[in-house]
């Protein structure tokens, strides 16, 4: 699916568990490299390397160190021979996997903005080019089978406590989002907010209170 002239996404059929969702990962190039953001899961690796190798990706970045965000990593690596770029404070808790490029909050690789997001895990990130938000899983879509069990007003929720490395951090981390100006949010889980975002954080916000 086109988002702009250079972001586009793709829903992967996956399933975790009880859970039968689509996961969706991303390719944007807004400077000369082409970056897939997402490392999706191993199950469907074939997919990914599919996704990415039709847009020529020549580096993937992952958002966090859970397994449907690095799995297919080292199928990308072996048939694209991509660059790898991970939160910094996650690189130990990605096995087999080695980074190239650790990320820390405010750094910027092929024109796409790294924002620490913690509380997911300890090095959670969400990501920035232009005005798209590549949110990881800082947040997922209120429609999605992974989102929290609360009362959502909008197309915005924070995934289950469980999933947490720290549920607490986490919920304070969806306050960093209200800092950027964000037309269109893209998500791993649920559907995206293709159009005012920044409303969309608002009443995420004004949820979470």
């Amino acid at each position: 699916m086109e988002i702009t002239p250079r972001v586009r996404t793709r829903a992967i059929d996956w399933s975790y568990g009880n859970y039968e969702e689509p996961l969706s990962v991303h390719v944007a190039w807004p400077a000369e490299t082409t970056v897939l953001v997402g490392g999706g899961d191993e199950s469907i690796d074939s997919a990914v390397v599919a996704f990415a190798r039709e847009h020529d990706v020549e580096a993937v970045i992952i958002e966090h160190a859970h397994v449907d965000h690095y799995g297919a990593v080292p199928a990308l690596v072996d048939e694209l021979g991509v660059t790898v770029a991970a939160p910094a404070r996650d690189r130990a808790a990605l096995p087999g996997i080695d980074v190239d490029v650790p990320l820390h909050d405010g750094d910027t690789h092929w024109g796409i903005e790294s924002i620490a997001t913690p509380g997911h895990t300890p090095g959670n990130m969400a990501y920035m080019s232009g005005n798209v938000l590549f949110a990881g899983d800082t947040v997922v879509g209120s429609d999605s089978q992974f989102a929290a069990d609360d009362d959502w007003s909008g197309p915005l929720a924070v995934i289950e406590s469980r999933f947490n490395h720290d549920d607490t951090r986490a919920r304070e981390s969806v306050r960093r989002l209200q800092e950027l100006n964000v037309e269109t949010i893209l998500v791993s889980h649920g559907s995206h907010v293709r159009h005012s975002a920044t409303d969309a954080i608002e009443t995420l916000l004004s949820d979470l209170r």
